[in-house]
């Protein structure tokens, strides 16, 4: 006996526990498929959700931790993020959500970003596929500030 698993469209026939040898094929089909289905999930290079700390003091490029693309193997990003600055005395709320879209061309990025809201930020691509960013200095006692970003990539290969 063996229970049905469908990877995609396709459906494999898996052993059950205890069941006669002989199903090599099968299993070995159906761990190809589903790597190649994952493959779709995250491919190399690509940054699943990942949240970084915004300073209220970067008033010059500052790099964002985790947030860097290799150039020797990326060709293609388009990344989504999310920031939020929050502040007390006074209490304010900034959030932006957005959207990069960009390429290398062997020696720069080219991108296009993307806003919905405004929270005082603003982002660029290094040469070497740092994502940095800026602040506008916002004046309150305290300030919370992140970053929550992910990214799918086209690699050169």
């Amino acid at each position: 006996m063996s229970k049905p698993l469908t990877v995609g469209n396709q459906v494999f026939e898996f052993p059950l526990e205890g069941e006669n040898a002989g199903w090599g094929s099968e299993v070995t089909d159906w761990a190809e498929a589903v790597s190649d289905a994952l493959a779709t999930v995250q491919k190399p290079n690509d940054i699943l959700l990942t949240t970084a700390s915004i300073s209220n003091t970067a008033i010059t490029d500052t790099n964002i931790v985790g947030f860097s693309f290799s150039t020797a193997e990326v060709k293609a990003i388009e990344c989504r993020y999310l920031v939020t600055r929050i502040t007390t005395s006074p209490a304010l709320n900034y959030s932006e959500v957005g959207y990069i879209e960009g390429y290398f061309d062997g020696t720069n990025w080219g991108y296009s970003i993307r806003t919905t809201g405004d929270a005082k930020i603003y982002l660029s691509i290094l040469p070497s596929g740092q994502v940095q960013y800026r602040v506008d200095n916002i004046t309150a006692a305290t300030h919370i500030g992140q970053i929550k970003f992910e990214a799918k990539v086209i690699n050169n290969t």
